[in-house]
């Protein structure tokens, strides 16, 4: 074991050593040409502090831009002063000089005529603060100096004390000189991305080279955190600022787990194809044999589209081959989200959003909570098209339905419809201009054709045949006609034509040698088709009823009740020899029972319409349950404000007519309420059965209330409460406030909840099911919370969790605590208990230019196994 252990270590290092190497032979490879001139930097002195005067402030004789090409224009707010003996220009006081596309401004500003340098500085105060420092400008790009000398003929000058932003950072220098071909030279520079004057860390760069747009190159640098020197020394550097898109190395993080070993994560490489399109390929190592590779690739075209593909592969090894904890798993994952903009194309679009998986893959490497506690994937894949000044439309899609129980996949491969909006074909011929009881007969149309797949995941891509396809194609032209008889009864006569197309049918007969049922599929196409007529009818008036206190003093002064029943009857008649074709019987038994089947069951769409007449009455009746009670307003005037009680309780059933027995369904309630302005949501729900069940638990056509005296029989009932408490505190989230007559602050709509004087969310969630279809019931009680806290305004506290009654345990409980460092974000992502007990702790720079400069420490989830 130390012998494999030692070869872990060794293989470990040996990875990192190499990467490394790759690393800094990429930079040397980059910045070859620019360390040559770093080693010969000219001299950065200025120069009053030279032995031997520069360029700069000289002229050059062979030289074309030894004349000024454009005026230079000045101005000073307090004085301008010209010294002839000299030749020079003073500018006091918010002084500007413009010269082409240089701009310079400062409190003190002295120009040279003869040598065409110009100087500038900033100037005390009356409290000894040097105010009004140089601001130089030159093609968009700014500095900020404590003195500047520049010369207009040769383009050369020298800053002291700059400050420059450079893409996402920002670059201080305490000599610099500037050079004709915008290159930049400087000795004692700081590289930072944090904005302050005095910085919370930096990169103390002795000397270095600017290339605007494109890089830095450094000499012996090292790190600097709060004024501390770390023993962090780089013999150079590279920081790249240009603003395209450029290729390079991933840096991979490093690590070790109990039951994988020593691993490097993310290693790969990144392409910056254009400026529309880059991808990334990266993978993971562990010495104990488990490997991954990842593909991200994203695509983007502004105003038309955006796509973004991810493909991860993981082979997971665990343990030793033969032991009884080793575990061999290939995992995958391919997510793909697809969107177009609507200025694309207003005729047609096309959007996707898939999200597949191996069963396996969450449980063994996702990272994210709700990945893993998740049961279901889905995908969807569509494309619309629409014709101007036409009624008609085409839709296609491609699904995915995906059950991490029991690893079943249902796959949708295409589905295609053309569907045509109603249209009212009588109303052209209405010259009368007054709306006829016809007018309303409308006539549509809709086709459709899908071919699906439902199989494990495991065998979904393996020995997969067309006869393991249900397909089919079906269409429908439906007519129908509404109006109204005594302003309530509403009367719908319709017509509809369906025909459907299968690529197969059934034929059942029985064996006597086997003595069971055979089901002969035949593999040929078959279309059946019916022309179905129906009525319906239905009414659904409001009743109100208002009971009213007559104490006026009694804070709620009235009561009001909205009953809202329905009655809604529909008839359909036997559509004889059109219908019984698809119809056949086969015996069932040894008894010699006959059952009738069609030769359609079991596949995409069921038979046109069953033989024989069916009718049903549909029952409903919904309520409403409102108060009003005396309130005051902003102003502290008295109002009356009404307040819900029940938003609806709806009670449904029907009533078979033509059934030989259990005509009535079950009782179906369903409620839902609020309160605290809709921040707490009550929804109930429940089945209420009205037969008798016998020794074993079947229904049968008894009445419940002439077994037990019971009118119905509770089966099942559901109840969930979930409340939101908007954000309150320092910062008033969630609430608005508005000042009333007098100046004071009050709460406006939504209510704020500021038990605490800290911004905040709660959200509580409580679920309650029951159920009971025969004799024996059962319960299942869970509840959730979540929320955020910012215990200051750099603090910031995240949580939620669930508990289960049943189990009687928490679970995918999650703990997230987060601190501004200004520049810098902490990070501990904690799960306390559990399966996935584990944490990650981080501490990282905010900018992506330096993002490899950060300190993780985790404890993976992997180690619990």
């Amino acid at each position: 074991m130390i012998l494999k252990l030692d070869r872990n270590i060794f293989i470990t290092f040996f990875l990192i050593s190499l990467l490394m190497f790759i690393r800094f032979n990429i930079v040397l490879g980059n910045i070859s040409t620019e360390t040559s001139l770093l080693y010969q930097v000219a001299d950065t002195t200025p120069p009053e502090e030279q032995e031997e005067p520069d360029t700069v402030g000289q002229e050059r004789e062979d030289s074309s831009s030894d004349f000024i090409q454009t005026e230079i224009d000045y101005t000073a707010e307090d004085s301008i002063v010209m010294s002839r003996s000299e030749n020079k220009i003073f500018l006091y006081k918010n002084a500007e000089v413009k010269y082409g596309k240089i701009e310079l401004v400062a409190d003190y500003i002295e120009y040279d005529q003869d040598s065409s340098t110009i100087f500038a500085k900033g100037l005390k105060d009356s409290t000894g603060q040097v105010v009004g420092k140089p601001v130089f400008t030159e093609r968009g790009k700014t500095y900020d100096a404590e003195t500047i000398r520049y010369n207009f003929k040769t383009q050369e000058g020298y800053i002291k004390q700059v400050v420059t932003e450079e893409q996402d950072g920002y670059l201080h220098g305490e000599t610099t000189k500037k050079h004709k071909n915008d290159h930049f030279h400087f000795k004692g520079g700081k590289y930072t991305t944090c904005d302050k004057d005095h910085p919370d860390y930096y990169i103390n760069i002795t000397k270095g080279i600017v290339v605007p747009d494109k890089r830095i190159v450094a000499g012996p640098s090292y790190l600097v955190i709060a004024d501390i020197p770390l023993p962090v020394v780089l013999p150079f550097g590279y920081f790249p600022i240009q603003q395209k898109q450029t290729s390079g190395l991933v840096m991979p993080s490093y690590g070790e787990e109990s039951t994988r070993g020593f691993y490097l994560n993310d290693l790969g490489y990144y392409f910056g194809i254009s400026d529309h399109m880059d991808l990334k390929i990266s993978g993971e190592i562990y010495s104990l044999g488990t490997w991954g590779v990842s593909l991200d690739y994203r695509l983007m075209e502004r105003y038309k589209y955006t796509s973004n593909l991810n493909i991860d592969f993981k082979s997971l090894v665990q343990g030793d081959k033969g032991s009884p904890d080793y575990v061999s798993s290939k995992d995958y994952s391919i997510r793909w989200s697809h969107s177009q903009s609507s200025k694309a194309n207003p005729y047609s679009s096309f959007n996707a959003s898939v999200d597949y998986s191996t069963t396996s893959y969450d449980k063994n490497h996702s990272r994210d909570m709700e990945d893993y506690t998740s049961n279901t994937k889905s995908s969807n894949i569509s494309y619309s098209r629409t014709w101007p000044d036409s009624p008609f439309s085409l839709n296609g899609k491609l699904r995915h339905n995906q059950n991490t129980k029991n690893q079943m996949v249902d796959l949708t491969i295409p589905s295609l419809s053309l569907s045509m909006s109603r249209q009212y074909p009588l109303r052209q011929l209405n010259k009368s201009g007054r709306s006829k009881w016809y007018d309303d007969l409308q006539v549509s149309y809709s086709a459709e054709m899908k071919n699906q797949i439902r199989r494990p995941d495991s065998l979904l891509f393996k020995n997969t045949n067309f006869s393991d396809f249900k397909s089919g194609f079906q269409h429908r032209v439906p007519v129908s006609l509404n109006f109204k008889f005594f302003k309530y009864l509403n009367v719908s006569p319709n017509l509809n034509y369906q025909g459907v197309l299968y690529p197969r049918y059934v034929e059942r007969y029985w064996d006597e040698q086997t003595e069971s049922v055979v089901n002969d599929t035949i593999e040929k196409i078959r279309y059946a088709q019916s022309v179905e007529p129906s009525l319906s009818m239905g009414m659904s008036p409001k009743l109100f009823g208002m009971f009213t206190f007559k104490d006026e003093n009694f804070k709620v002064q009235a009561v009001r009740h909205v009953l809202t029943p329905s009655v809604n009857f529909r008839f359909r008649p036997d559509l004889g020899d059109m219908t019984a074709q698809y119809y056949d019987t086969h015996q069932n038994d040894t008894t010699g029972e006959m059952v009738e089947y069609s030769y359609f069951e079991g596949q995409m769409y069921r038979p046109p319409s069953p033989p024989g007449r069916s009718g049903n009455i549909n029952f409903g009746l919904d309520n409403n349950l409102e108060m009003k009670v005396r309130s005051k307003d902003a102003e502290g005037e008295e109002e009356l404000k009404k307040v819900t009680i029940l938003k609806s309780v709806n009670f449904k059933s029907s009533y078979d007519i033509f059934a030989d027995s259990l005509n009535w369904s079950d009782i179906r309630v369903s409620g839902r309420t609020s309160f605290l302005d809709n921040n707490i949501n009550l929804n109930f729900g429940g089945n209420l059965d009205p037969y008798a069940i016998n020794e074993s638990g079947q229904k049968i056509n008894s009445a419940q209330f002439s077994d037990d005296g019971r009118i119905v029989r509770l089966t099942r009932f559901n109840a969930s409460v979930n409340m939101n408490l908007p954000a309150g505190g320092r910062d008033g989230r969630g609430g608005s406030q508005s000042q009333n007559a007098q100046g004071t602050q009050e709460s406006a709509t939504p209510r704020r909840y500021d038990y605490f004087d800290v911004p905040w969310n709660l959200s509580i969630g409580y679920n309650f099911n029951y159920s009971k279809p025969a004799y024996e019931s059962k319960i299942t009680q869970t509840i959730r919370a979540s929320g955020d806290f910012n215990l200051t305004d750099k603090w910031d506290l995240a949580f939620s969790t669930h508990y289960d009654f049943e189990q009687k345990k928490f679970s995918a409980t999650n703990i997230t605590i987060s601190r501004d460092l200004h520049c810098w974000t902490m990070t501990l992502d904690w799960v306390p208990f559990g399966e996935r007990k584990s944490y990650f702790f981080e501490i990282r720079v905010n900018s992506s230019v330096l993002e490899d400069l950060k300190l993780k420490k985790r404890d993976t989830w992997y180690d619990n196994l």
